[in-house]
């Protein structure tokens, strides 16, 4: 199709038509990630479209970018059309990772502290247990079975978040949060980016009614362990996990606290984005191992050469490993796209962003962008090797976004999947059943297309 232009600032955008009335509100809805791929190549790092009747800049550029994440951060912000938030507000609440503004950076400067180095550090033997604790249940079951890798890797990072949010294992409770917050999840992705959906809050449509119940039953336990915890505490009696410390967070200008719903809203949102994402992150990085048996070859090697199991304190041993979880999220980040909305006509690259337009910042087509990356498409962990990190061009690396709004659980997160990783390689050979291709789905997140059906069997000695 040939692409035509429209004017600002004496400059021209490459503009893509779509159909009249829809834009490209249903070749997206039909395919994200086909779209989001073919029109970069068509139409070039930034053109503009239409998304429904909203004006629609899709930025596949890094430096275009790093400038809207942090020039016009002030400008260019996260959807407040939602209850105050993005779609994500009707299940994670007014969270970190749905809100924007003042607010925002008062609840980011509060909750920095919770998320230090030293205490995730901290967090690391609860994350071993729980990897020990899957490694257990694999042991049991019957060998060749085939089974869903993405939701073996929910059930580990659900337990994960339970164990160092909570303090508990039980996995009763990470199977009932987790089954609801998976259908809320699933619930707001079927309306993200639908101009047409209905508003959220008619429950007299059943799916709405069933998400509503869903959001009461998950309130039901987060208020309930809050309670519990203030009135733990309120005796001294401690536990050094999450949700003490984010009971505790205070702002160091007025030592302002959070209440019970804004811990509420936190500990949701950790809960939705924690153990998505990384669960995802491991399920392409499975299916990158099988697709290149070589680097699965040089990771067996570097966990088998510690001479016995696994343990958090061998993580700065283990730098091939934290390669791959890199690498995996460049090539299949677990989060391919970012909106935001221009709230005031600001302009990227010199080019005019009208008030009210949104903007996607497409981090897959960045992470596989040929001007800032060798041979994009390989799956090549060696490039995020320690002493070839520093001729990456870092702009054009952000799995967890960048500037002020960069994923405050980073951290957290790559502990957790170069971990996990070790533990299940060097005990179990996960294999795809059958073969895999590296076709995704975009909801929230970036799925293999058809799941990742495995087998798992025991490694021989």
């Amino acid at each position: 199709m040939e692409a035509t232009t429209i004017r600002s600032n004496e400059k021209s955008l490459p503009i893509h038509k779509g159909e009249p009335i829809f834009g490209v509100f249903r070749e997206f809805r039909r395919d994200a990630l086909t779209f989001l791929e073919t029109s970069w190549h068509t139409y070039g790092d930034h053109f503009v479209t239409k998304f429904g009747p909203l004006p629609l800049h899709v930025i596949s550029n890094p430096q275009l970018a790093q400038e809207a994440l942090t020039v016009r951060k002030h400008v260019l912000r996260r959807s407040q059309r939602f209850e105050g938030g993005t779609p994500l507000t009707y299940i994670l609440g007014l969270s970190l990772i749905t809100m924007d503004g003042d607010s925002w950076l008062m609840k980011r400067r509060m909750m920095q502290p919770v998320f230090h180095r030293s205490n995730i550090i901290g967090m690391a033997e609860k994350m071993q247990a729980a990897g020990e604790a899957m490694l257990e249940r694999w042991s049991q079951r019957p060998p060749n079975k085939t089974v869903d890798l993405t939701k073996e890797m929910k059930l580990v990072t659900l337990d994960i978040i339970n164990r160092t949010m909570f303090s508990t294992n039980i996995l009763l409770d990470v199977d009932r949060v987790g089954a609801v917050v998976d259908a809320a999840l699933d619930f707001i992705a079927s309306r993200a980016g639908n101009p047409l959906a209905l508003p959220a809050r008619w429950t007299f449509i059943p799916s709405h009614k069933k998400f509503w119940d869903q959001r009461a039953k998950l309130d039901e336990y987060l208020f309930r362990m809050i309670r519990e915890r203030r009135a733990a505490l309120a005796k001294n009696e401690r536990k050094h996990d999450l949700l003490e410390m984010l009971i505790e967070a205070q702002d160091a200008d007025t030592g302002e606290r959070m209440n019970d719903q804004q811990v509420r809203d936190e500990v949701s949102g950790i809960y939705g984005a924690g153990h998505e994402t990384t669960a995802v992150a491991l399920t392409w990085a499975w299916h990158a191992l099988n697709k290149y048996p070589e680097v699965l070859a040089n990771i067996r090697a570097e966990v088998d050469a510690l001479g016995r199991a696994v343990q958090a304190s061998d993580l700065p041993n283990l730098p091939y490993t934290l390669a791959v979880i890199e690498e995996t999220m460049r090539l299949f980040p677990p989060v391919p796209m970012t909106i935001r909305t221009a709230y005031e006509r600001t302009e990227l690259g010199g080019m005019l962003i009208p008030k009210g337009d949104l903007v996607a910042i497409v981090i897959r087509n960045i992470h596989r962008h040929p001007d800032y990356w060798q041979d994009p498409l390989a799956f090549y962990p060696e490039r995020f090797l320690p002493q070839n990190k520093a001729s990456l061009n870092r702009n054009a690396y952000m799995p967890f976004l960048t500037g002020p709004h960069m994923c405050i659980g980073n951290q957290f997160a790559l502990m957790e999947g170069q971990l996990l990783l070790a533990m299940m390689v060097q005990n179990y050979a996960v294999t795809e059943s059958p073969k895999q291709s590296d076709a995704g789905t975009m909801a929230i997140t970036m799925r293999p297309k058809y799941g990742l059906p495995v087998s798992i069997t025991r490694r021989s000695s």
